[in-house]
């Protein structure tokens, strides 16, 4: 039996349609989470974020962040222990926002600050500190593997 070529072509313009429909369907029920809720207002503040970036160049130099068994380890090493830190660290999750949290940065006097691991799910995850110190605001940003 002899299949002409017009029933060849509407067989691959099926398959072409059914394959570009299905392509759709499973994009469609994916979910993409946002990074951040406020993407748009983020990036209009973007160039101050280039001025904190600048200031913390020195900082993020003195900043250290590990895993040591059951903590993840937070250290500012200053050499002015007098030099007192404020602000917050917040912990994304790119793979889900639903997991992403914020606490508040508490360094001991030696600039040392430790985190449970267990309230981080194994995997990247991404660090980001938002510190101030005499009115100069600092922004470090680290990625981290938790074990």
């Amino acid at each position: 039996m002899k299949i002409s070529w017009g029933i060849k072509i509407t067989i691959l313009y099926t398959v072409f349609a059914v394959g570009i429909i299905s392509m759709v369907v499973i994009a469609m029920n994916n979910p993409s989470d946002l990074v951040s809720e406020n993407y748009y207002e983020q990036e209009i503040r973007y160039q101050s974020q280039i001025d904190i970036l600048k200031a913390s160049a020195e900082l993020n130099k003195k900043i250290n962040i590990v895993q040591e068994g059951e903590f993840i380890i937070l250290t500012i090493f200053d050499t002015s222990k007098q030099e007192k830190y404020e602000g917050e660290i917040r912990f994304y999750r790119s793979s889900d926002a639903g997991k992403d949290f914020k606490i508040p940065f508490s360094a001991d006097i030696n600039g040392i600050q430790k985190i449970e691991a267990a309230y981080l799910e194994k995997g990247m995850w991404k660090i980001n500190l938002f510190l101030k110190n005499k009115g100069t605001d600092y922004f470090i940003t680290r990625n981290i593997f938790v074990n």
